[in-house]
């Protein structure tokens, strides 16, 4: 290799979401494993920070702090500026050799280049405006591929090889303790198997109806004589309330009480995920959970669970793929999804009650 393809500093961007974080940690591995002298850093916005604190590959995290600037900003124009500066200064001033936007986005493709980096790479196909600040476009593959592969397709384009793809979320003592204490406040939480379900998206077109998770959670129950956790953020509690008020079997709502990191702990020990396409999946797919997804907008080639050992449910319908947030046909991929279907999956997965 010559000079330029080992880089002493290299910066990660990788912005947001919470699913799309998880798909990139595997490059930190890699990058760790082709440069083991290299100092390497992630910039990452407050809300998905989580899933990079503790990541033994990195040096140091690197948090973004656009919420706090656009809200300081309404107040005090000059005084959040003068901080937009002075946060860029000091990542100039780490003198950083390479910046790998996994984001391609406007605000990813502009930290690079605020970053002063020598090397700024990303995809050719990098959305709005993101090419302009790079001095490396990588040409995507064709055809749909997983996320966790375009992030290390791009990683191998700055002449890292690729050997193992682990996603490596560190959780700490007290994380744990708090998830013992979670499930020890359950009954049986010992002795049966655990389901876990996270019925909610940040998109209403990726939902499936909530009366059909009601069915499914209650047959879990009453059939495979499983223990049903419903899981999701603060905001997702109502809901899954107006869930379990719809059965007649007892299941938990533990939305909103557990932090990220605590919420991977948690997969860790359940024996089945169940939900659509949303950060959660994903995270139980780092946490070598198997997962049944039930999806429909968007495309499980690209989106879906990633490796072997999961099973996708997806209607073959015209509309299928159609990656809209809001649906204008009524969610027919997603109420068409019987469930049976589910039902069937996840027997086949887990292997309770498949001679049935």
């Amino acid at each position: 290799m010559n000079q330029l393809s080992r880089p002493d500093k290299i910066l990660i961007v990788k912005l947001s979401a919470i699913g799309d974080v998880i798909h990139a940690l595997p490059t930190a591995r890699v990058l760790r494993q082709n440069y083991p002298e290299a100092e390497i850093s992630w910039i990452v916005e407050d809300k998905a920070k989580d899933m990079v604190l503790g990541n033994p590959h990195l040096d140091e995290v690197i948090i973004l702090p656009k919420g706090k600037w656009k809200e300081e900003f309404k107040e005090d124009k000059w005084r959040t500026l003068k901080e937009v500066k002075n946060f860029f200064k000091g990542l100039r001033e780490k003198r950083i050799d390479l910046a790998i936007d996994l984001q391609g986005l406007f605000k990813s493709g502009i930290i690079t280049y605020l970053s002063g980096a020598k090397r700024r790479v990303g995809y050719s196909d990098g959305r709005e405006g993101s090419t302009l600040f790079y001095n490396k476009k990588v040409e995507p593959r064709e055809g749909e591929i997983p996320v966790v592969d375009r992030y290390l397709e791009l990683i191998e384009a700055v002449g890292a090889e690729v050997n193992e793809v682990k996603f490596d979320i560190e959780v700490n003592e007290n994380e744990k303790d708090r998830v013992d204490k979670l499930l020890g406040s359950l009954p049986s939480s010992q002795q049966k198997k655990l389901v876990g379900i996270n019925p909610f998206t940040s998109w209403s077109s990726k939902n499936w109806p909530k009366e059909k998770y009601a069915k499914l959670a209650e047959r879990l129950v009453r059939e495979l004589d499983l223990q049903v956790l419903f899981t999701g953020g603060s905001g997702d509690r109502e809901g899954i309330d107006n869930i379990l008020e719809m059965m007649e079997e007892p299941a938990y709502n533990l939305a909103g009480k557990t932090s990220l990191k605590e919420l991977a702990e948690l997969y860790s020990r359940i024996d089945i995920f169940v939900g659509g396409d949303t950060g959660p999946m994903h995270l139980a797919v780092a946490q070598e959970v198997p997962v049944v997804a039930i999806m429909g907008p968007t495309t499980p080639e690209r989106n879906g669970p990633y490796g072997e050992g999961h099973v996708v449910i997806q209607k073959d319908l015209e509309c299928k793929n159609c990656w809209q947030r809001v649906c204008d046909r009524d969610l027919a991929c997603m109420k068409d999804i019987e469930v049976e279907e589910v039902l069937s999956a996840i027997k086949g997965l887990i292997g309770v009650g498949s001679d049935e």
